[in-house]
């Protein structure tokens, strides 16, 4: 008699890796938190590549969440609980999220410079319009606008890629151009990679950290 053969599983991707948020206990993708480990002198800095030894522990770049957190102690309390140690009271330093903030916004401008050197992005609305014209062009994934940049240009760069690619409008042409080592750099469109899946996954803490939801397709302004 043949035996009970159980049917193979198909092939999916790896799952995002997942921690627990020691303020809201909650179990979230990494892509949403912030690693948090204890330095030589006993004071908490961010580990936001995640690579530092140590043990750590995780929070979610909730602007309001941690402001509260550090400010009531509560922070204080659970990292003391997490570590199973007894850290000083100066251990969670004021300007965490400052911390927090400025390394986020270096990484977000330094992945823009490695992947233009990769090829994975185009700049300037001509140049944009003949990338999506090619046979060859990749999917676009990421719409990044200047703060100082024209509305109109904006929506005409989201009617030519498309209503449905996320908008991230952080930084300013200054900013962008300084980034890619170019002048007058307005409008950005980042196609798939590896890379750019970094850039958003940074750019939608980033966006948290500063009080924002999430990176989101805006499509105010966009009709017809």
């Amino acid at each position: 008699m043949a035996k009970n053969i159980k049917p193979e599983r198909q092939s999916a991707k790896r799952s995002e890796p997942e921690r627990r948020c020691i303020l809201s206990m909650s179990v979230e993708p990494t892509e949403k938190m912030v690693r948090l480990v204890e330095g030589p002198d006993g004071i908490l800095v961010p580990d936001v590549a995640a690579r530092l030894p140590g043990r750590g522990v995780w929070v979610l770049t909730d602007r309001a969440a941690l402001e509260k957190a550090i400010a009531d102690g509560n922070l204080y309390k659970a990292a003391c609980r997490s570590l199973k140690a007894r850290l000083s009271k100066e251990a969670v330093p004021k300007d965490l999220i400052v911390q927090m903030d400025g390394i986020l916004e270096r990484r977000c401008l330094d992945r823009l410079g490695l992947e233009q050197r990769a090829g994975n992005l185009v700049t300037g609305f001509d140049k944009i319009k003949a990338a999506l014209g090619k046979k060859t062009a990749g999917k676009p994934v990421l719409i990044m606008t200047a703060t100082d940049g024209a509305e109109d240009g904006q929506i005409k760069i989201q009617r030519a890629v498309g209503r449905d690619v996320p908008v991230a409008k952080m930084f300013d042409r200054e900013a962008l151009s300084k980034a890619l080592g170019r002048e007058n750099v307005v409008h950005i469109v980042l196609f798939e990679s590896g890379g750019t899946k970094k850039l958003k996954a940074d750019i939608s803490r980033l966006l948290s950290l500063r009080g924002n939801a999430s990176l989101t397709c805006e499509t105010q302004g966009t009709k017809e």
